[in-house]
Parts: structure tokens; sequence; C-alpha cells
């Protein structure tokens, strides 16, 4: 993929997105895994009935091969956490984290007090952690769902723009002077389809901008907020709207330079 404008990198950062997306919900996939391996116990669990789960426990069990305490157990959710989720959690993240702020800042900071307390690893914990990694793996689709909708915007928009690009191109060393009344005037309507078209595009844009990510109504987050989140990298905030408007400009200025040659042939 060229990089010849602003739209053309904007769809690079888009399949970055898209790529650390995929890899974030595979992590919350495999700490879900590993979380449901991880047996939970009452508090007033019998010691007959510890007893009688000491075989399911076995899978969790420490080197011994003794079943592992309910403080034990919460010690190996932190590392199923740190090992899978927490690297793509703070992959952005310029200040040091510790592994209880990411819990808390994934999964609520009341898990991230009960497991660090090592309390006990109670079916009430493991249904809350559990709760907490299906809303993360709903939000992690509902993110994938507007970077394809961001993807297709922009290779729709990049047909256009490569179009009105390569035209501008071929004829950039075009002498005006060779050129008859009917030539002129024929370059000259075909920028003005192209401003058209340009500020189609961009009515459009600024439109998809204003609406919500919540694809079933209204609520969710501003897609304006979001997709600016995407191009952070990038010299500029709206990729697309900068290509379209400077292109936009370009035409006119032809369009002028044009209308004074058309003038003097008259």
């Amino acid at each position: 993929m060229s990089d010849a404008t602003a739209v053309h990198r904007a769809r690079r950062c888009v399949a970055a997105e898209r790529e650390a997306v995929a890899d974030r919900k595979a992590a919350l996939e495999a700490f879900e895994e590993r979380v449901r391996d991880v047996p939970a116990t009452t508090p007033a669990l019998a010691a007959g009935q510890q007893q009688g789960a000491a075989t399911t426990m076995a899978t969790v069990a420490g080197p011994s091969g003794s079943a592992p305490t309910p403080g034990e157990r919460c010690v190996t959710v932190r590392e199923a956490f740190a090992e899978t989720i927490r690297p793509h959690s703070t992959a952005d993240i310029a200040a040091e984290e510790s592994l209880a702020e990411t819990i808390a800042a994934e999964l609520t900071e009341d898990i991230a007090v009960a497991l660090a307390a090592e309390t006990g690893w109670t079916p009430a914990l493991k249904r809350a952690v559990l709760e907490e990694i299906a809303d993360r793996k709903r939000e992690a689709t509902a993110f994938r769902e507007t970077l394809d909708d961001e993807r297709r915007s922009l290779e729709a928009a990049s047909d256009e723009i490569d179009e009105i690009v390569a035209w501008l191109q071929a004829t950039a060393d075009e002498s005006l002077l060779q050129c008859d009344f009917d030539a002129l005037r024929a370059k000259h309507d075909r920028l003005e389809r192209y401003r058209d078209r340009l500020e189609t595009l961009t009515s459009e844009r600024q439109a998809r901008l204003t609406d919500s990510t919540n694809r079933y109504g209204t609520g969710g987050t501003s897609r304006r907020s979001v997709v600016v989140s995407f191009y952070s990298e990038l010299p500029v905030r709206y990729p697309l709207l900068s290509t379209a408007t400077r292109l936009y400009g370009i035409c006119e200025d032809c369009q002028r330079t044009i209308r004074a040659h058309l003038a003097r042939r008259v």
C-alpha cells in the first residue's frame, strides 16, 4: 500500500489496530480458559468435601501434589492474568503500573483487592472475574466492528482519492498553452466534478463522525473520539478530511489557472 496521502497512512494505522485487537481478544480467551480451570470453594466447605474435591483440584496442585489453598488459587489467577492480558493492557502505557493496578483497570478494583488479599477463590469471585472477562470480550468485538467499518470507509475514500491524485499527477507537466479551448474546458469540467466528489466525501465523513459506535441505537461512544484515537501517531487527527480538503484546494487552484487561460481564448 502506498503512503502517498494521509489516508493511505491511516489505513496502515487501522490495520495495526485490528491486529492488536485480535491479539487482545485471544489473550482474553486464554485467560478465561485458565480461570475456568481453577476450582472455587466456599469458606465454609467442610473438610470431608475438601477431601472429595482433591482430584478435581489436582490440575492446579502445588509441587508437593497437595491441593492448593484458597490463597494459592488467587495467586494462580493473578499469574494467569499477568501472562495473558497484562502485556496487551500495558503496551501503550509509558509509566510503570503494578499488577494490582492493571487488574483493577481491567477487572474492577474490587476484584483486584480480592485477588491480592488471597483470602479465598470463592464461586462468587470466580463468577465475577468471568463476567468481567465476558464484558471485555464484548468490548473487543465492538471495537473490532468499528475498525472494520473504518477500514471500509478508508478503502472507499482511497478509490476516489487515488483517481484524483493520479489524474493530477498525469497532467501536472502538460502545458496549458498547447491546449485548445475545448481541451481546457474539459479539464475545467473534470476538476469541477472532482471538487463535487470531494465535497460529498467530506460531508459524508463529517456526518459519519457524529454517529455513535452503538449499532443498536443511541448511546455508546462518539465515533469521532474513537476514530481520533486510531491516528494518534499521525501528524493529522483527521487524515481523510485533511486529504480531501487539501485535494479540494489543489483542484480549485488548477481551475483558477485554467479559467485564466480560457479568458484569453475568448
